[in-house]
């Protein structure tokens, strides 16, 4: 497991850089503070303790130690607000270098991103509108990202720790942020602020694209939330709201069932169930319709449903990428 967070240990945008020599010039001068503290604590204690002999002593007074911690606490608390000050007119300017803007919105338990309809030449319209992702952006590296933060119901905090800064999203009002990575990957996070029962599910992905597949990231993107959209998903959709298995399994903002393992992403997974590889129509029809005849002692029912319940309950789910 890794000793220091994030942030610290892999800095992946310039707002990590930013924050991370601070980090360390604080976090030095902390256990400065604190061995010379601890140190004559101890060294006071040993010395002048009360033992056989010796009687312990009190001393009142000592006008070069009480200067040295005023003072020496003064210029540091100072230095930190300066420091402090000084990166945070960079970390807060969200305009200058900006190139994309990507609208996002919080509510319990989820985070909706919504892209502009088109950056640098690429599409991201969809036939309803902008594009729009939850749980998960998806920017091209070495470009700015601002992000224009909204809650709808209570307080949350959308945080990427490698990529570095935090913001709160407020019912009511627009906060902002940019988000930037100098290299592809995938970056996590969650929301820091608690926000009822299910805050340790707001879960957070960055990927981070080279600028060269943009492209075809976006043109996969759109064709996968178009196909969410087609009647036969809509239909498979309603239906898996409508039947047990909303009951069961959870997929954020739509169901939040415990019992099963959650559906999120599961056209992305490598099996099904442990047993059934890869992830397909084929696969996923099987295992809807009988479950036990696949892995037999499974805690899913055969729920009996027809040809037709099944086949679209299975396009919804390819859909869950």
């Amino acid at each position: 497991m890794p000793v220091l967070p994030p942030w610290v240990s892999d800095p992946a945008g310039p707002a990590a850089r930013e924050i991370v020599p601070l980090y360390w010039f604080m976090f030095a001068l902390a256990v400065i503070v604190l061995a010379i503290v601890d140190g004559g604590l101890i060294y006071a204690g040993i010395k002048y303790r009360e033992r056989p002999g010796v009687a312990a002593k009190q001393f009142h007074g000592h006008n070069l130690l009480e200067l040295a911690w005023t003072v020496i606490p003064t210029i540091m608390v100072v230095s930190f607000a300066v420091l402090s000050f000084q990166r945070l007119l960079v970390l807060n300017d969200v305009n200058t270098g900006t190139e994309m803007v990507v609208k996002v919105h919080a509510r319990q338990w989820q985070f909706t991103f919504e892209y502009p309809r088109e950056f640098k030449g690429t599409s991201l319209a969809t036939s309803d509108g902008p594009l729009t992702q939850t749980e998960r952006i998806d920017i091209p590296v070495n470009t700015k990202v601002k992000l224009e933060l909204t809650a709808e119901d209570v307080i949350h905090s959308f945080w990427i720790p490698n990529l570095g800064g935090k913001m709160d999203a407020i019912p009511g009002r627009t906060t902002y942020l940019s988000l930037q990575a100098d290299r592809a990957g995938q970056f996590k996070g969650q929301c820091f602020e608690f926000c009822g029962d299910g805050h340790a599910d707001m879960l957070l992905l960055v990927v981070a694209h080279e600028t060269s597949e943009y492209a075809t990231w976006a043109k996969t993107a759109i064709a996968d939330y178009d196909r969410r959209n087609s009647p036969e998903t809509k239909a498979g959709r309603e239906l898996f709201k409508s039947l047990a298995c909303a009951g069961c399994h959870i997929i954020p903002g739509l169901t939040a069932g415990r019992v099963g393992p959650p559906l999120t992403n599961i056209a992305s997974k490598p099996n099904i169930a442990g047993v059934l590889s890869p992830v397909n129509e084929e696969n996923l029809r099987k295992w809807i319709s009988n479950p036990q005849a696949v892995k037999p002692g499974t805690q899913m029912p055969n729920l009996g449903l027809d040809a037709d319940t099944v086949t679209k309950i299975t396009q919804f789910l390819l859909t869950q990428k």
